[in-house]
């Protein structure tokens, strides 16, 4: 079954909104260690950008112990709803993709997405009239914290200003970043060199 003295990582299913107590429960057991990564980022909320702080994997959070040991204090701590298995055997995860995790998200396992506003970007609108419409950057004017974006309105393009807490910008680094272990795709050989 298990190796027995050998530590392992597995995945664990928290309680509903409960990852960061699950967390600290397990902190508090000898011989487990608990990681719980996090991300923040900016959204709307009302209408204003707030920066928020949140689990990456909403619900999960892994965790590190001897099985034969440690099994059922882990699978009873607080706000653990349970180790997560398959066809009833808890599978565990590698090493190396723990501390390929750990190595993303930095010593405080936050992971913090920068959204910067610039001319070019294609990003959505998040709230008042156009609410849902895509458009494209043109300028960013910091010192009103407004935007003036390009649109594409009834078969024509507008030009207007909307605040920039209202501006929805997409952020396709994540998926790059969290690719754990994921090979490069090969790079194709120029036949003439």
């Amino acid at each position: 079954m298990f190796p027995p003295g050998e530590r392992l990582w597995f995945c664990l299913r928290a309680q509903p909104k409960r990852e960061r107590i699950a967390q600290e429960s397990l902190l508090r057991l000898d011989g487990v260690e608990a990681l719980l990564p996090l991300i923040r980022y900016g959204r709307l909320r009302q209408g204003k950008r707030v920066c928020t702080t949140e689990p990456l994997f909403p619900g999960y959070l892994f965790a590190r112990f001897e099985p034969l040991v440690h099994l059922n204090a882990v699978r009873y701590a607080q706000g653990v709803a349970k180790i997560v298995q398959f066809g009833g055997r808890y599978p565990h995860i590698p090493s190396s993709a723990a501390d390929h995790l750990r190595e993303i998200l930095g010593p405080e396992n936050l992971l913090t997405l920068e959204c910067r506003i610039e001319p070019g970007m294609e990003v959505k609108i998040g709230a008042g009239p156009f609410s849902g419409i895509g458009a494209v950057v043109r300028e960013y004017l910091p010192g009103k914290e407004r935007v003036r974006i390009l649109l594409d309105w009834l078969g024509r393009q507008l030009e207007t200003e909307i605040p920039a807490a209202v501006v929805v910008l997409p952020d396709s680094r994540l998926p790059r970043m969290l690719a754990m272990g994921a090979p490069e795709p090969p790079k194709k050989e120029n036949p003439a060199s």
